[in-house]
């Protein structure tokens, strides 16, 4: 069938915190100093020629050599840890771990083997060894914060919470200058619930790093949940204060006042942002990232409103008022937004064809083709708006304009299959088959892999009774490009019913219907299966169910129907 973070410094562990992968700690630079000077001068030799291939590139001839070295002082811890960073390199971890844990058999304390092991033991999910690991580190190192940042950031993600807490408090113990130690003992508390030891934390990471935001931003989370309005403003100040572009935190001001019936202070800053968006397109960004793309439609709409105040004519606030509308179901008003998009925004060409659905969604199909022609004026170039004009004349029937329209789309970009697609399927509603067939061959000879295009020519094939090998062949190069499509499922059962195999097109449009049930062309083929296999009660059972479904073209349908009950 055919179907039409301001903290630097520990940004890095920022990203572990949100689940990023795990990266594997340098092991200190003077143990591996001095280490190095302790190799005998045979496995010293070997060693110094692996650092040079490894500059070279030659991961592989490095391992060789330092295998080499290891084989000449069995004995050096060092070497095997240099063995196993280059396993690493390779992304051979288990290689790089029996190194690792060999050079513990022998020194359970070994710090740099320690933290190998346990950033190889995090990264296969072994989180109970990684712990332990990094954990002996930390005895070892308490003044180390990438270990402290490792073991909480592991603790977050199994949300053991306690020991997170832990290990944070921990840290603000024995790195008691460390902003970073601060805002995670802050976060940490904050999950748990110690709203007051929480904002104790955070403000003192603010203490000792006043620029950050992110501190700030989890007070602004614990403010909100305690409804301490003048703390949020002053929260919302101080972002502002060091970062006056921050226009996320600008907006979250004016939203906070609208809260408050503070109107007029909401609607200054929407004023200045307005005044500003002409020039900061980030405005706009933040904006959409805010309110639009997380659907709350009814704040961006409210924030829009107040810049559109200060700037009456700017097309990108349009555009975004337009989709809050559309979002809101005010479809009238979101047309007045995107008829102001002008020609030289950006979003222009999302305006027009936004309109133009809005328009046909609304049953007004002349208006959107108006709209698209309109559009054709400033961009003739744009064969998407052919796509669209020819694909409203042909649900209006018009198939002549449709047609002109797609050729006139193809005369300026003749390698485009969806154009060409479209083509074909006006040309087959035209009654023009051998004109169908050659349109929907060149999409595939641009396309190759369209599983549409596969399903369109097989099913048509299949319907006129020719070429029914080649015809299932190209349905079952769609399906294994869409396994559970009905409709491409539908097109196989077809070519089975022009076969004459009713047995196995049965079980083909029975799996079709379970994948699309009451779509009424699977339901009369399955009817037509039955016909033909004389169970004439449940193939006008089908055809029945079918034309309760069917909208047009019904009236070859209702003969079947009408000839059954005849008999």
């Amino acid at each position: 069938m055919i179907k039409y973070m301001n903290l630097t410094a520990v940004a890095l562990a920022l990203v572990m915190l949100a689940g990023c992968q795990t990266l594997r700690p340098v092991a200190n630079s003077q143990d591996r100093f001095d280490d190095k000077y302790q190799l005998s001068s045979h496995a010293y030799y070997y060693f110094s020629a692996a650092q040079l291939k490894l500059k070279q590139g030659d991961v592989n001839e490095a391992i060789w050599l330092l295998e080499q070295a290891t084989q000449n002082d069995p004995q050096s811890s060092y070497l095997k840890l240099e063995m196993a960073n280059l396993f690493l390199i390779k992304k051979d971890e288990n290689s790089a771990l029996k190194l690792v844990e060999e050079v513990l058999s022998s020194e359970p304390e070994n710090v740099q083997a320690l933290t190998l092991a346990g950033g190889i033991y995090q990264k296969q999910n072994k989180l109970d060894q990684a712990l332990a690991a990094y954990e002996k580190v930390i005895e070892k190192r308490p003044a180390d914060q990438n270990i402290y940042l490792l073991i909480g950031r592991i603790y977050w993600n199994k949300n053991d919470l306690e020991n997170a807490e832990r290990i944070f408090h921990r840290m603000t113990v024995d790195l008691p200058d460390s902003y970073a130690a601060f805002y995670f003992y802050g976060k940490v508390l904050a999950a748990r619930g110690k709203l007051e030891s929480a904002e104790t934390a955070l403000l003192k990471s603010l203490e000792l790093e006043p620029s950050l935001e992110e501190p700030r931003q989890e007070l602004l989370r614990i403010y909100k949940t305690q409804n301490q309005n003048a703390k949020i403003t002053q929260v919302y100040k101080s972002i502002l204060a060091y970062d006056p572009e921050n226009y996320k935190a600008a907006f979250g001001l004016a939203d906070h006042y609208r809260e408050l019936d503070q109107k007029s202070l909401s609607l200054q800053i929407l004023n200045e942002l307005g005044q500003r968006v002409t020039t900061d397109s980030n405005i706009v960004t933040s904006l959409f990232e805010m309110y639009v793309e997380t659907k709350q439609y009814k704040q961006a709409l409210w924030a829009l409103e107040g810049m559109l105040k200060a700037a009456p004519d700017n097309s990108d606030l349009h555009y975004l008022a337009g989709i809050a509308c559309d979002g809101l179901e005010r479809d009238d008003q979101a047309l007045r937004h995107l008829v102001k998009v002008r020609p030289d925004s950006k979003f222009y060409d999302n305006a027009v064809v936004h309109s133009a659905l809005l328009y046909h969604d609304m049953g007004k199909i002349d208006r959107a083709i108006q709209v698209v022609r309109n559009a054709l004026t400033h961009e003739p170039g744009n064969t998407d708006y052919y796509l669209y004009l020819g694909s409203f004349y042909e649900e209006l029937e018009r198939y002549d304009e449709a047609l002109k329209v797609l050729q006139e789309g193809l005369a300026k970009d003749n390698q485009n299959a969806r154009l060409q697609f479209r083509l074909g399927v006006v040309y087959d509603k035209m009654g023009r088959r051998q004109n169908s067939i050659s349109a929907i061959k060149a999409v595939l000879r641009l396309t190759p892999n369209d599983a549409e295009a596969l399903n369109y020519l097989g099913y048509t094939y299949a319907d006129m009774g020719i070429n029914l090998d080649e015809a299932e062949t190209l349905i079952q190069t769609a399906l294994k490009i869409k396994p559970d499509d009905g409709y491409i499922t539908d097109s196989m059962g077809w070519v089975y019913f022009k076969r004459g195999q009713y047995g196995q097109a049965l079980k083909w449009l029975n799996k079709a219907v379970e994948l699309v049930p009451d779509d009424p062309v699977i339901l009369e083929h399955i009817g037509d299966v039955y016909l033909k296999m004389d169970s004439q009660e449940k193939a006008l059972n089908y055809y029945e169910r079918s034309l309760k479904k069917k909208e047009k073209d019904r009236k070859e349908l209702e003969d079947k129907i009408r000839a059954l009950k005849v008999r």
